[in-house]
């Protein structure tokens, strides 16, 4: 007689603890790269555990294709998206173009004017309203007190309208072919 056993799918995937949470996550490269970034902007750069959100979506169609994209981190202070972190094996260089337009089309009302691509061992610190990363490396990404004075100046600009289709354009074809 043949036994047949249940296999559990959460079982076959390794997890580890989320820093900023406590859950348990799969252990993807991206995972990574942000549990990296979340350890390093709290103990490094002074932010808090509840300045951040995870894993917020950005529903786009393109070509009646309907895709979810996800931001992995926004830095968020008194109710305001202040800058997004994206995570990513391979080039920062090459990927800051889909960060841009994630920040561009996260909030409604506003252009989150802040971004950061960021690998294992490289980060792009991106000024989003000028599409222009302003330098590189971890150390690059300012630290709580410095975003909080870089967005004093309060709402940045809003997305113009007849952008809108070409982000999510830019959006979705680095998330569903790079």
């Amino acid at each position: 007689m043949q036994q047949h056993s249940q296999i559990n799918q959460d079982d076959l995937f390794v997890k580890i603890p989320c820093f900023l949470t406590g859950r348990l996550v799969l252990d993807t490269d991206r995972e990574r790269i942000r549990q990296k970034l979340a350890k390093f902007l709290v103990h490094e750069k002074g932010y808090r555990i509840d300045d951040f959100q995870l894993d917020r979506e950005i529903r786009l169609e393109v070509n009646n294709e309907k895709i979810i994209s996800y931001v992995d981190l926004v830095v968020r202070i008194k109710e305001r998206s202040l800058m997004v972190l994206r995570g990513g094996p391979g080039s920062v260089i090459t990927r800051e173009a889909g960060t841009v337009a994630a920040a561009r089309l996260l909030e409604m009302d506003y252009i989150v004017p802040w971004a950061v691509q960021a690998n294992l061992f490289d980060a792009s610190f991106i000024d989003v309203k000028k599409k222009k990363a302003l330098a590189y490396g971890w150390e690059a990404i300012p630290t709580r007190a410095e975003l909080i004075k870089m967005t004093a100046s309060w709402p940045p600009p809003r997305l113009p309208e007849n952008r809108v289709p070409l982000e999510r354009q830019i959006l979705y074809s680095y998330d569903t072919h790079g």
